[in-house]
């Protein structure tokens, strides 16, 4: 199963803001148990919609300045990033089908 990328403030803008995919950033604390527990579904979507997603992480620990720059509050908070764009968000990860159930109309076709 494939394991998302974290992400740091001096990767952020190549891997997420100029990828030609949109990109999922799970904005995520070490001591966050929804976050571990969002782990598996995270690696869940990076494998199964790998040629529609990519799917990071950022430690929000040890990236305070993105959580900041994107107004994460709480944890784990996904972020949808199309074309360079915030354009969707939600906090807490659901299973896959109510994730494309949320997030689905801003992936492309297959």
């Amino acid at each position: 199963m494939k394991v998302p990328n974290t992400v740091s403030t001096e990767t952020f803008a190549t891997t997420v803001l100029d990828s030609s995919k949109p990109v999922l950033v799970a904005f995520s604390a070490p001591y966050c148990a929804p976050c571990r527990r969002a782990a598996p579904t995270l690696r869940q979507l990076a494998d199964e919609l790998a040629d529609r997603l990519v799917v990071v992480t950022v430690n929000v620990e040890e990236q305070p300045d993105l959580a900041e720059r994107y107004g994460v509050r709480a944890f784990p908070t996904l972020g949808l990033f199309v074309d360079g764009r915030l354009v969707h968000h939600s906090v807490g990860v659901d299973p896959v089908p109510e994730f494309l159930d949320e997030f689905g109309d801003f992936l492309p076709d297959r």
